[in-house]
């Protein structure tokens, strides 16, 4: 084999692991998985006794009148009707007819 062929050869095995570097980078990125859903939306009402709040969604990707879910329901004493809130639920996309379940809420006033 002479100096040519091992350049060939050199720089083919390096496109061929750069070029797998790269495909597998981005099928296993955690950057294409989208597990929860970050909306804003307006408190309409408040049941601390069995931990749900109804909030009028202003996020396009879940706008309307929704039933949400908390763990922690103590607070939700301090939520206010008509106070502005942003909040993250668990699940990638939005159906009707489905309360999810709020993993985090900020208050943002009324």
């Amino acid at each position: 084999m002479c100096k040519k062929d091992n350049i060939r050869i050199t720089f083919l095995f390096f496109f061929i692991g750069c070029f797998a570097v790269l495909i597998f980078g981005l099928i296993g990125s955690p950057a294409y998985a989208g597990d929860e859903l970050y909306l804003t939306g307006i408190v309409k009402s408040v049941d601390v006794n069995s931990g749900t709040i109804v909030v009028d969604v202003q996020s396009q990707s879940c706008p309307g009148l929704r039933r949400f879910s908390v763990e922690d329901a103590s607070g939700l004493q301090r939520l206010k009707k008509g106070e502005k809130v942003s909040f993250t639920v668990d699940s990638p996309a939005c159906k009707d007819n489905t309360i999810y379940k709020i993993l985090s809420l900020i208050r943002n006033g009324g």
